[in-house]
């Protein structure tokens, strides 16, 4: 159903987009270095950018008054950010942050590219279903897993989105993205470093 690799791009969506949907974006798309911490969406807040990842890794953060931050998806060179604008939304649930440094393209022009193409629509809507997927099976692991394997599962996907085996990361950002505290991290660490 969609086209074959461009091998112009690193991300994996703007690769498998047909010629002429790749065409409605291009003129739109900026390269962006993306360095760690760099807020992509905020709650509540309008969507100004969608963001193809090429290289890095972005953290979809739920948030709860007087409560932790909790990673409840992961961003990659496998997707974009804003994927709620693929299904007519403008607004931003969580904040999106960026929590692996790297880099992508970004263009304010997706909306108006999806209603003039169904083919678009259609390869950012599975996306969109992959997200939610993968949403899905966090929230489930979250609450039925001990953290060593949460921890393992979450090392595993950053991997699967990161260049090399080295993931820049202090126990303290992985206390936010698996909703735990600090010391919680640094006792899983040690019981996946004894079984290694």
């Amino acid at each position: 159903m969609f086209n074959q690799p461009n091998t112009l791009y690193q991300n994996n969506l703007l690769r498998r987009l047909f010629p002429s949907d790749l065409a409605l974006l291009e003129p739109h798309m900026e390269r962006v270095a993306l360095p760690m911490r760099t807020q992509l969406e905020s709650a509540k807040s309008v969507i100004g950018h969608v963001y193809f990842l090429e290289e890095g890794i972005a953290s979809v953060v739920a948030k709860i008054p007087k409560g932790r931050d909790t990673e409840v998806g992961l961003i990659g060179l496998e997707g974009m950010t804003g994927a709620l604008v693929a299904l007519g939304g403008d607004r931003a649930p969580h904040d999106t942050y960026m929590q692996l440094a790297g880099s992508g393209l970004r263009t304010p022009a997706l909306s108006s590219a999806l209603s003039e193409s169904t083919t678009l629509k259609a390869l950012l809507l599975l996306y969109v279903q992959t997200l939610y997927i993968q949403t899905s099976y966090t929230a489930l692991v979250n609450a039925r897993s001990k953290l060593d394997e949460r921890l393992a599962r979450w090392l595993l996907m950053c991997h699967d989105r990161a260049r090399g085996d080295r993931l820049a990361i202090t126990h303290e950002f992985m206390s936010v993205m698996l909703g735990v505290r600090r010391p919680g991290v640094t006792v899983a660490i040690q019981e996946l470093e004894g079984r290694a």
